[in-house]
């Protein structure tokens, strides 16, 4: 098939998990055989090829996010009016219409769209003017992807339309289990360090009561963002044991993966957590809270633990249970078979194709 995915940021001018899910996911559908090309804006517009990929980027003017997806969708419309394409896959409000509107000259051509965030009514109806895009977007497009069974829970529910899931992957080659974790317990959180929805602040706290029982236990800080003013709110107990690494290369990450005891992420609002997923697949049992996606890639008492979202001591008793689960022969192997179905190019890409294929019938 001849597919078109769009999304209004470039990878990895923007490193972002939406952003990587756009690059892999088009990659993964080139290795099937399928003819891929990705539309994306960037401060540096142009055009590439690049792992089989075709990569379009037309030019972005404005800093502001929303802005910058406004004017997306305005300036891929003609791109996507004069190609040729089989399918059309969006993951923005904006690109999600602007191939709705090209998809009137092409009664041929399919629509899939996938949710990058969670679907809530609530949510959107407080963002100025993106409501009746997003209405739009569930209504036309001809498949409708959601990244998690909670997020497709919550589309049927707010909007009365029922998704297919179309998850976050993996690659299983290039994650995969170091030959030793560090010789002290180490706790990883992999993300944005100063979005307060992460739950960085209420891991500082959990740190020192994580302590009392594990007395050399440390607190790697991986991403983007400044950590400066959560370490100073912090207990001491967790200043000194507290480590921020910065975002660091994309080859680095599958060793701060493997080298680390825990993998956590006690966030709230999770459409899916890829950081959980890429940690389990190097072997490292994984930390989330109770809230919306994060469930779905945990098996507490085998791959990880839970705790509940803003609550220190829960999530410090979760960490002390994974650790422990470090500590055991056959966690390794159980962390990365339950990483194993997300698979890119085995199990994820194909449930794309099964998704145009479906957007397909029902013309």
């Amino acid at each position: 098939m001849r597919v078109a995915i769009t999304h209004a940021f470039a990878w990895p001018e923007v490193r972002r998990g939406a952003e990587r899910l756009v690059a892999e996911v088009s990659q993964s559908l080139s290795r099937l055989g399928h003819d891929v090309t990705v539309f994306a804006s960037a401060f540096e517009p142009g055009t590439s090829q690049r792992d089989g990929v075709r990569e379009v980027r037309v030019r972005r003017t404005d800093e502001d996010i929303a802005e910058a997806e406004a004017a997306f969708g305005r300036r891929v419309l003609p791109h996507l009016l004069a190609g040729r394409f089989d399918i059309v896959h969006s993951h923005g409000r904006r690109d999600g219409v602007a191939s709705l509107r090209a998809a009137r000259l092409h009664p041929r051509r399919r629509t899939v769209h996938t949710e990058i965030g969670i679907p809530s009514r609530a949510w959107w109806d407080t963002v100025g003017g993106e409501a009746a895009y997003v209405e739009r977007v569930v209504r036309d497009v001809d498949v409708y992807g959601c990244m998690s069974q909670y997020s497709l829970g919550m589309l049927e529910a707010d909007y009365g339309r029922k998704g297919v899931l179309l998850p976050g992957g993996v690659d299983l080659e290039q994650f995969q289990p170091a030959e030793r974790r560090s010789e002290h317990p180490t706790i990883l959180y992999s993300g944005a360090i100063d979005e307060p929805r992460k739950g960085v602040a209420t891991l500082l706290e959990a740190l020192p009561l994580i302590a009392v029982e594990e007395p050399h236990v440390r607190l790697l800080l991986s991403g983007p963002g400044d950590a400066a003013a959560l370490l100073a709110a912090a207990p001491p107990g967790a200043r000194e044991r507290t480590d921020v690494l910065g975002t660091g290369s994309l080859d680095e990450q599958p060793g701060r993966y493997g080298t680390a005891w825990v993998c956590a992420l006690p966030s709230e609002n999770e459409t899916f957590g890829l950081v959980l997923l890429e940690a389990l697949a190097c072997g490292t049992p994984v930390v989330g809270a109770d809230h919306a996606a994060l469930p779905e890639l945990v098996v507490p008492g085998v791959t990880g633990a839970l705790c509940r979202f803003g609550d220190a001591a829960s999530l410090a008793r979760a960490c002390i249970e994974a650790v422990g689960l470090a500590r055991q022969r056959g966690t390794v192997d159980a962390c990365r078979e339950s990483a194993r179905p997300y698979d890119w190019f085995s199990g994820v890409a194909p449930r794309y194709v099964k998704a145009y294929e479906e957007a397909s019938d029902r013309r």
